[in-house]
């Protein structure tokens, strides 16, 4: 139950931000040829603001552009952030958790991302209340298909902790979207999951103890939208990026069209597209990391990771996989079974 002490000043002091509220753009400094609004937010009156959109070709699993962006009231007690997107991956392999350029860490629900991330940017905080949100999920996820599944999860933690003047509470929100994808291992009846995921533009909104103004992130987050001559750059953008997948280019480009335009969600079309390429590296630092390699088998249902220390690999009509490094090698006519040839995915 979200709950806190107010005072009547402090009561008015935040209802009177939110009573006469101001467009104000969110720009692209360095995005295309010169700077252009990006996104367009509602703020209290009054209200100061800093940063814009960041193209960070550093970030993890390709999750750029962003923002890093702030707002503050006119006596800076009351702070207004919008935070970098965040991408991930995950599986279920046993290895341990790694960073790099698509960092590894056991997160698979938008609360596990959101006391993560007050751990990372708030340590000592106290988490007092944790509620889901799924109205701040304004479009639906992809659509699901060839052994994949997508979802999209919005929540948000009450938390308070001690500033210069005093104690403090803040709100944290996100939507996170998550895709799995499931395919079988190389021992039978093993069933192998890699989870992909990005929390898009993670916001905050902060005040004194008392004055914390619980709709004005929603406010925000639910009126904001995309400028439409830089959305439409975008677009061109992304498609030049879903030209040069290889996989999947036709279905992403779709996906781009469908999404939404929400500030907590409108970074996942560019990472979409990405997600095919942190995928493909994805799959190979796995191969790596567990000395396997990936063979296509229709009659598996897709994909399948068998010891890469051999060559050649066939498939039994009993489901056994048959392995050499003998080229000559046919178990068609050599072990007299019925068998088919794989092919690795490279």
């Amino acid at each position: 139950m979200w709950v806190g002490v107010v005072t009547a000043a402090l009561l008015a002091a935040a209802q009177g931000a939110t009573a006469q509220m101001q467009r104000v753009a969110i720009v692209d400094p360095s995005g295309f040829e010169q700077p252009m609004p990006a996104h367009w937010v509602q703020l209290p009156a009054g209200w100061r603001t800093q940063g814009g959109v960041i193209w960070d070709q550093n970030a993890p699993c390709g999750a750029t552009p962003s923002f890093r962006w702030q707002a503050s009231s006119p006596d800076g007690s009351q702070l207004l952030t919008i935070h970098p997107s965040e991408a991930w991956t995950w599986d279920n392999l046993g290895l341990p958790a790694t960073q790099g350029q698509c960092p590894r860490t056991p997160i698979t629900d938008v609360r596990q991302y959101l006391e993560s991330f007050v751990q990372r940017n708030r340590p000592g905080a106290r988490i007092l209340d944790y509620r889901a949100r799924p109205d701040l999920v304004r479009t639906p996820p992809p659509p699901g298909g060839n052994g994949m599944q997508w979802r999209k999860d919005g929540g948000e933690l009450l938390i308070a902790y001690g500033g210069p003047s005093g104690e403090r509470r803040e709100s944290v929100a996100a939507v996170v979207l998550f895709s799995l994808t499931a395919m079988p291992g190389v021992m039978p009846g093993e069933i192998r999951q890699f989870l992909s995921a990005v929390a898009s533009a993670p916001t905050t909104l902060s005040a004194p103890a008392g004055a914390l103004d619980m709709d004005l992130l929603t406010h925000v987050a639910t009126t904001g939208q995309p400028d439409p001559a830089w959305q439409a750059r975008m677009n061109k953008h992304n498609q030049v990026i879903a030209r040069q997948n290889q996989e999947g280019a036709a279905t992403r480009s779709q996906i781009i069209a469908d999404t939404g335009n929400d500030i907590l969600d409108m970074q996942m079309r560019g990472w979409e597209e990405r997600n095919a390429t942190s995928d493909r590296i994805h799959a190979r630092n796995v191969d790596a990391a567990t000395g396997t390699s990936r063979y296509q088998d229709p009659a598996a249902g897709g994909e399948v990771r068998l010891d890469s220390y051999y060559d050649h690999n066939w498939r039994a009509n009993d489901g056994t996989y048959l392995q050499s490094n003998d080229p000559n090698f046919d178990p068609n006519r050599d072990l007299d079974t019925e068998a088919e040839r794989l092919e690795r995915i490279e």
